[in-house]
């Protein structure tokens, strides 16, 4: 069985009753998962490997936090669209407590064989146990803030965007004071903008 059509099965089979429980809906093209809260869109989609072959499907899932809302706000405040309303993401090996399996990399590996229900059976295991309450903790603009302090590489700037937006300027600028402090050139002078915008205007 080709390398999509083996991860199909098992998606359609094995998770898609389970998420749309939840309130999950399964993008097919994707394959992709999402969630609506409020003004959070939580998602994650899977990628096979390229080392995957017949009966041989390496895959891992990317997962994300997206929000039209700061999008939006960004706009509004400075006159700029973003590319993109994600907020947070990160491949799922970086998850707190994300149990990897024994394989190279830590991925989900597939062999159309008897051991794929095990295999499948601990990624779902991650998904429902690990995965979703994890990023199940960004509830507002304070939580959003929290939870991306913790990704492996900190967006200060954004971190900073985001308590303002729930009004804990006090958070905002020990933030962007931490932040100038370590910060290389390049990003040094983002953060220094936005120091002069948010906190010393005259």
């Amino acid at each position: 069985m080709k390398p999509k059509e083996l991860l199909k099965f098992y998606i359609e089979n094995e998770l898609v009753d389970i998420l749309e429980t939840l309130g999950f809906k399964y993008a097919k093209s994707g394959p992709k998962f999402s969630r609506k809260t409020g003004p959070f869109n939580l998602s994650f989609s899977f990628s096979i490997s390229k080392y995957s072959s017949d009966d041989h499907c390496i895959f891992w899932t990317t997962w994300s936090i997206s929000s039209k809302e700061y999008k939006k706000w960004y706009k509004k405040i400075w006159d700029t669209e973003l590319v993109s309303d994600v907020i947070i993401d990160s491949s799922d090996w970086n998850i707190p407590n994300w149990l990897e399996s024994e394989h190279d990399y830590g991925h989900v590996v597939l062999h159309n064989s008897e051991v794929d229900t095990k295999e499948f059976k601990r990624f779902v295991h991650n998904v429902l146990n690990v995965g979703i309450p994890y990023y199940e903790q960004v509830k507002d603009w304070r939580t959003a803030a929290d939870l991306a302090l913790q990704a492996p590489t900190v967006f200060y700037g954004e971190v900073c965007d985001f308590y303002i937006m729930a009004n804990q300027r006090d958070k905002a600028k020990r933030i962007l004071d931490y932040a100038l402090e370590r910060a290389m050139d390049e990003d040094y002078e983002e953060l220094k903008i936005r120091m002069e915008k948010y906190f010393n205007k005259n």
